[in-house]
């Protein structure tokens, strides 16, 4: 933690020379294309396509690699530890998820608080057959009913019954691996954070939607939180698969019914001074949308969550620089999609009709930096003890060509709800 200034007044550095020189090599290119186009529209779309991402990809490969060694407690986790699984219409699932954490190889007592949240299938009774042939002395497992529908008001349902000093939250469609809990608990009991977020990768991929987010997950999410980990500021411990401390999350009053409610919560113990970690070694598999249609909504609602983070704390209200500088990040984002969107995008359709006033063949040369970010932190996954990568050759030329795309649009069609606010449904 004592080189963290150093560290990152390192990489913020050479980032933003990075950028300079980008900038300077951008010279010819904005010119030519300000002879046909707007010269402020050009100065936008480049700084959101080219300039800015440079940047941010730049600082992020630097830190990973200065923070390449993970820290690995070798003190013994015993810590008695409540898991909450909050389900709605989870029939399918909900028994091998109990399993799943009753067969962990952890040493402590883990209590399953199981939140039925309104459901009309056969949820409860999938509860109750768990209840009946996986409880034991050291894994105990209750049933707690919420009848007011709403992802929130279930994990508060099951925090108001939390009686230990650390608990987990689990998806009800979330696998762990066998020793996941175990890793997990010993971050957050040696470390003193108040939340640590997993390691979630793609649980099943059987259609092609499912196979590019294997390496959205893989690479993209993992490589942001260990950027943001790496300073103590994660910015979302995700409801999939977390541990946190019970009087820190009680302190902020829990979650809100939000489109983000682990955002929100994040950025509320984060506002308290508290670390919020990543643990590359605590690893889980989540089930993920099956068509774009699903995942369309599923980005749309983390875009709104994005919103409600920023409404609940704003970056200037945070209490570390570290945490105030990813959230800032985060709104840059926005600009991101709408550069991607109305202008690469726009830039692809002007050269299908012939002109290459904004995008061109020579695009293609940022390819090979796309494949060197992502083989080091493919690297540094691969060599995480119990970890399972499912490869799809189809799934990586969809995730490299297409997601990107899928991505943005989603987003902004999140944005746009945030500021109509849109009703929001149970997930």
């Amino acid at each position: 933690m004592r080189r963290k200034p150093l560290y990152f007044a390192i990489c913020s550095g050479s980032a933003l020379l990075w950028a300079v020189l980008c900038a300077v090599l951008a010279g010819p290119w904005a010119r030519a294309a300000s002879l046909r186009l707007p010269s402020g529209y050009v100065l936008w779309v480049i700084v959101g396509i080219a300039l800015l991402p440079g940047y941010l990809t730049c600082m992020m490969f630097l830190s990973n690699l200065l923070h390449a060694k993970t820290r690995v407690s070798t003190i013994p986790c015993k810590e008695p530890v409540s898991v909450l699984i909050c389900a709605r219409n989870e029939q399918d699932c909900i028994f091998q998820t109990i399993r799943n954490v009753a067969q962990q190889n952890y040493d402590g007592r883990i209590e399953i608080l199981c939140v039925d949240n309104a459901s009309s299938d056969g949820t409860y009774s999938e509860i109750c057959r768990a209840i009946r042939l996986l409880s034991s002395p050291l894994r105990s497992i209750r049933l707690l009913l919420c009848n007011t529908p709403g992802k929130a008001h279930a994990l508060n349902a099951g925090l108001a019954n939390v009686q230990t000093r650390y608990f987990i939250t689990v998806d009800a469609d979330t696998s762990l691996d066998k020793n996941a809990i175990c890793r997990i608990m010993q971050r957050i009991a040696s470390s003193g954070a108040a939340c640590v977020a997993g390691n979630l990768l793609v649980k099943d991929a059987v259609t092609l939607t499912q196979k590019m987010q294997i390496y959205d997950y893989l690479i993209s999410i993992a490589a942001v939180k260990r950027f943001q980990g790496s300073y103590a500021s994660t910015l979302v411990a995700q409801g999939a698969f977390s541990a946190y401390e019970t009087l820190a999350v009680c302190g902020v009053g829990g979650w809100r019914q939000c489109a983000g409610e682990d955002i929100v919560l994040t950025y509320m113990l984060l506002r308290q001074g508290r670390c919020s970690l990543y643990e590359p070694q605590a690893i889980g598999y989540t089930a993920v949308p099956e068509t774009i249609k699903a995942l369309g909504k599923q980005r749309a609602r983390w875009a709104r969550g994005m919103f409600d983070g920023l409404r609940a704390v704003a970056p200037w209200g945070q209490a570390s620089f570290y945490s105030g500088y990813f959230e800032s990040v985060n709104i840059s984002i926005v600009l991101l999609d709408l550069a991607y969107v109305f202008g690469f995008l726009a830039g692809i359709v002007m050269l299908i009709l012939g002109f290459n006033w904004l995008v061109g063949w020579m695009t293609l040369l940022t390819l090979p930096a796309f494949f060197i970010c992502a083989a080091s932190v493919y690297q540094f996954q691969r060599r995480l003890p119990g970890i399972t990568i499912r490869h799809s050759l189809s799934g990586f030329i969809g995730f490299v060509l297409v997601f990107q795309t899928i991505q943005s649009i989603s987003s902004l069609c999140g944005y746009l709800q945030a500021v109509l606010s849109r009703r929001l449904n149970w997930k």
